[in-house]
């Protein structure tokens, strides 16, 4: 594999950024968390930030920690999909710049759909602190495993074959391919 240095990638996925600082301010005002500063993009390292008040519990932890995962997955797919569907259904040979800058914005969301390794360390942190058990303490555990091993492999492009994944899987989901 090849190393590019994280603001190039930023800059060409800017959107995806973008939408990584939504999913978290998102959560964090569903888990009635204070916001009190939002970048969404700037270039340099990081590429975008939400900082926010002190989590009153697990559960908004982890819903903070993992809301650009859901809301980047979700809008990769749903974007990507009209960009797919007359590649693989229809049969387009002459694709217009359209889909390709719809196929662009889904794919650069999807490249960040991964919390960040920051991210990460708030989750783990509430995880290790957390008072309550039970199944949320076990999901949290496992989340926060699973995405430090996805964060890790960010160096063989995981984030970019996840991108792909979830750009086909919806055409799968509807047995177009």
């Amino acid at each position: 594999m090849f190393f590019v240095p994280g603001w190039i990638i930023g800059l060409a996925t800017f959107p995806g950024v973008v939408a990584h600082e939504i999913g978290h301010r998102l959560f964090a005002d569903w888990a009635k968390v204070p916001v009190y500063k939002v970048c969404y993009f700037q270039a340099g390292n990081p590429a975008g930030y939400v900082i926010h008040g002190p989590m009153k519990s697990l559960k908004s932890a982890f819903l903070i920690s993992v809301g650009p995962l859901i809301v980047n997955t979700l809008l990769c797919a749903v974007i990507t999909f009209p960009a797919v569907f007359p590649l693989f259904i229809l049969d387009v040979e002459q694709y217009s710049w359209v889909f390709i800058l719809l196929f662009w914005v889904g794919f650069s969301i999807g490249m960040h759909a991964f919390p960040s390794n920051e991210d990460m360390k708030n989750l783990v942190d509430n995880v290790k602190s957390a008072k309550q058990g039970g199944l949320l303490l076990l999901v949290a555990k496992f989340f926060a495993g699973l995405l430090r091993v996805a964060n890790a492999l960010r160096v063989i492009w995981f984030d970019a074959i996840y991108a792909f994944g979830i750009i086909i899987l919806l055409p799968l989901l509807f047995g177009f391919l």
